[in-house]
């Protein structure tokens, strides 16, 4: 099969593989997002969610192993192609923009930033006040979904599969223990993401009136993003 053949065939499946992560982790972030605003306790709701949960988590991981599989495959034919044809070039544009949603490549651009803290004491359910990993998945889902091209936890790159999870006064981002503040950026379009977020009764004030402290949306010029460093067998298996 021609080198080109090859790179069109395994775009392909880049587009495919990458399209079926971006919807297991909406609904993994539904799920557990449902799981965490949940009453503690051994119901039979709560531990059908738990096994739906492990099902979405298993599915990402075979996804994945799947596109760092073809991933590999496509630096193979394009280290061997030419590059001199114009529908190469096309597909090699392409590429780039696939390899940028998945996460792979650092990336710079205008885009939004925004601050989350935990809230003053006031009473006794200190619960309620603290920055857990639902609220944080709420901010990252709403942006990804009013168009972001990238978006990052203090600077650490989220991808569609990516672990944000409570581990103790913590919370773990692709494995990586941190406190607030959390600070989210977002490239892409600057007036849209800000005002996705800031859309009345949105998720900004449900996060304020649960008492927490969430800064107003800055505008940046050009953020500067890393790429996903974890490997991406391992980002399902916290």
């Amino acid at each position: 099969m021609k080198t080109t053949t090859k790179l069109t065939l395994s775009l392909t499946v880049v587009s495919v593989v990458l399209g079926f992560m971006v919807s297991l982790g909406y609904r993994q972030t539904e799920l557990s997002a449902r799981l965490g605003s949940a009453d503690a306790g051994g119901s039979a709701v709560n531990r059908q969610l738990n096994t739906r949960l492990t099902d979405l988590k298993k599915s990402n991981q075979d996804a994945e192993q799947q596109l760092a599989k073809v991933t590999a495959d496509l630096s193979t034919y394009e280290q061997k192609s030419t590059g001199s044809s114009q529908a190469l070039k096309q597909l090699q544009t392409r590429l780039q923009d696939e390899r940028i949603l998945a996460g792979i490549t650092p990336v710079h651009g205008p885009g939004i930033s925004v601050t989350m803290m935990d809230g003053g004491a006031s009473g006794t359910d200190i619960e309620q006040i603290l920055t857990h990993d639902w609220n944080v998945r709420s901010v990252v889902n709403e942006l990804f979904t009013a168009g972001a091209e990238a978006v990052s936890i203090n600077n650490y790159r989220v991808v569609a599969t990516s672990a944000v999870e409570c581990q103790g006064p913590v919370v773990s981002v692709n494995s990586h223990r941190l406190g607030a503040p959390f600070e989210i950026d977002a490239i892409g379009d600057p007036n849209t993401l800000k005002s996705a977020l800031q859309i009345q009764g949105g998720i900004l004030d449900q996060l304020r009136q649960q008492g927490l402290k969430v800064s107003t949306p800055q505008v940046k010029s050009d953020i500067q993003m890393p790429a996903y460093t974890d490997p991406l067998e391992s980002s399902t298996g916290n």
